[in-house]
């Protein structure tokens, strides 16, 4: 399985870097206090340094999502990138929600980074994942969705041999290859999209992730970065 970015992408975000985890075998079932324990720490730590939606969205690596959201034409206001909406929840008092020890983990870095992560069990994809723009029309079915959406010409999106995997880049993933209490293998993304996010961010997110997945879920686990400056594709590593 390969992680590519089509030479469109590149041409359109020269400075797009992609940092990325791979997990396998680990047990994602059942909860855990102490990982709940971290979270609300990690939320009142997060609303110390940010104390209001204001300052949120002064935080430059926000502003380069949404940026890069305005980018592909889709209003970051209606459409928020999705480390934002949770950020905006979290500032306004509202705890983490619980999904799972594997998504929770990731949701805490995310406090800590601000960067937006996603990823999907891979044995709901088909063939390679690949960050490219939609040519518009393409069917979608949304995490929980009762009904499938067709994507906009233009927009952003991850997709694999066979069908999108998520929208407006990493607004929202798609019902098929989610992660979930009884996934394995799983493989979870994050982005620069410009300069804004420094590449130490990308690289710290990931490891940190790495720490908890390996506390609360076990597993092997392998980061890596593809940075489109100077490759197009890089192998997912899921052996050993």
């Amino acid at each position: 399985m390969y992680l590519k970015v089509s030479e469109e992408m590149a041409q359109r975000y020269p400075d797009l870097r992609i940092s990325f985890i791979t997990v396998r075998g680990m047990d994602n079932t059942g909860e855990s206090p102490e990982l709940v324990a971290e979270l609300r720490e990690a939320e009142a730590a997060f609303r110390t340094r940010v104390p209001d939606a204001n300052a949120l969205g002064e935080d430059p690596r926000i502003r380069a999502w949404q940026e890069a959201y305005q980018s592909f034409k889709v209003n970051p206001k209606k459409f928020r990138p999705s480390a934002e909406a949770l950020l905006r929840r979290v500032v306004k008092g509202d705890p983490v929600p619980w999904i799972s020890k594997a998504v929770n983990a990731y949701l805490l870095a995310e406090l800590s980074y601000l960067l937006p992560v996603g990823g999907y069990d891979v044995k709901g994809v088909n063939g390679d994942v690949t960050l490219r723009l939609s040519p518009g029309n393409e069917s979608f079915t949304a995490i929980g969705a009762a009904q499938a959406e067709t994507t906009d010409a233009g927009e952003v999106v991850y997709a694999d041999d066979a069908k999108v995997l998520t929208r407006r880049w990493n607004f929202r993933d798609c019902d098929q290859a989610k992660v979930e209490a009884a996934s394995r293998d799983i493989a979870l993304f994050v982005e620069a999209p410009s300069a804004t996010v420094r590449t130490e961010d990308l690289v710290g997110l990931v490891e940190l992730i790495g720490q908890k997945i390996q506390r609360y879920c076990g597993g092997t686990i392998r980061t890596g970065l593809l940075d489109a400056r100077q490759t197009r594709a890089i192998a997912l590593p899921f052996e050993g």
